[in-house]
């Protein structure tokens, strides 16, 4: 495989360092943007630069063809960041001159968009990306969020129908090691696995027993991504749902942790259901159809619900052998 000039941007970010350590070990030549420091064990995984992935500096390689792809993970990634000018620069205008930029460097651009601009599913079916803004199959985006994504991938294919090699991609919910930094914007399967392997005591929204995830390991996605970056032929410029295709209920999660601890300890999982704060804001079935994905990309790497199944057994394995160090 020919080695290539990758730019990363989030790189310091949960899919960001897997993101970075995909393309290390294929042999590229990455750079990596954060505004945050570079984790230690990846410092020599790449050449770090600390700042704004949006500065014009940068802007300015990018345009001037240093990268033969940009892949940019960076954003805020918090469901609950309230609606205004920061969010709109970080996660959509920001982002639109990133795609300018890659269009004078004739630069391939691959970036993160996100699941959640379907906001409720009308059908426990999976959506596939041109229902979007089809009221009859999806509410559309239920926070701020959302939003800017949504319009990220609006401005996308309304400004660069030609001219721009681009991928938009919509992930699920993906999960995998190292994913701490995240907080309560973790994986919902990785929080319970978590707290599994930890106390032996999980908490659940009542109200969510029945309802269902489409999740996706982050190997899975970074695979994917570095599929993209390096295909001899790009795959057509949209934006593509990137998820399992399939949902797992939280009910199956609980049983998950329950076997995984009674097979662990020997004890019972104790099951704790609690209010749900944001009802209205909350997604209860997520399921991306990737027939469009499939078809761009025929040989990609794939997740299903058995995988999610043993990857799932692998993370709380890693996450109570921490616990009992």
């Amino acid at each position: 495989m020919t080695t290539e000039s990758i730019l990363v941007t989030g790189a310091a970010g949960f899919i960001g360092r897997h993101t970075v350590t995909a393309f290390h070990h294929a042999g590229h030549q990455v750079t990596a943007v954060d505004l945050r420091p570079a984790p230690a064990h990846l410092a020599a995984a790449a050449h770090w630069r600390r700042g704004d992935f949006a500065e014009p500096a940068l802007l300015a390689e990018i345009a001037a063809g240093r990268f033969h792809t940009v892949v940019h993970q960076a954003g805020t990634s918090s469901t609950r960041a309230p609606a205004g000018p920061e969010l709109e620069e970080t996660n959509t205008l920001g982002p639109l001159r990133l795609a300018d930029a890659c269009r004078t460097g004739r630069t391939r651009l691959i970036y993160a968009s996100s699941h959640s601009v379907y906001g409720t599913l009308h059908h426990r079916t999976p959506i596939a990306e041109d229902a979007d803004t089809d009221p009859t199959r999806c509410s559309g985006p239920l926070t701020p969020y959302a939003t800017s994504k949504l319009t990220l991938d609006q401005q996308m294919r309304t400004r660069h129908p030609v001219g721009l090699d681009w991928i938009g991609l919509r992930y699920t919910n993906v999960f995998g090691p190292d994913e701490d930094d995240k907080g309560p914007m973790a994986a919902i399967l990785s929080q319970l696995l978590r707290q599994a392997a930890n106390t032996g005591h999980i908490r659940l929204f009542d109200d969510s027993l029945t309802a269902a995830r489409d999740y996706i390991h982050v190997e899975t996605v970074t695979a994917t991504v570095l599929r993209l970056a390096t295909a001899r032929h790009p795959v057509p410029a949209g934006v593509y749902n990137l998820g399992s295709g399939c949902a797992v209920s939280f009910a199956d999660l609980a049983q998950w942790c329950a076997r995984l601890h009674r097979e662990t300890t020997g004890h019972p999982l104790h099951v704790e259901l609690v209010p749900n704060p944001a009802p209205g804001a909350y997604q209860y079935f997520t399921c991306a159809d990737v027939t469009a994905l499939d078809k761009a990309l025929p040989d990609r790497p794939t997740e299903s619900a058995t995988s999610v199944e043993t990857r799932a057994a692998e993370l709380f394995a890693a996450f109570r052998d921490r616990a009992t160090r």
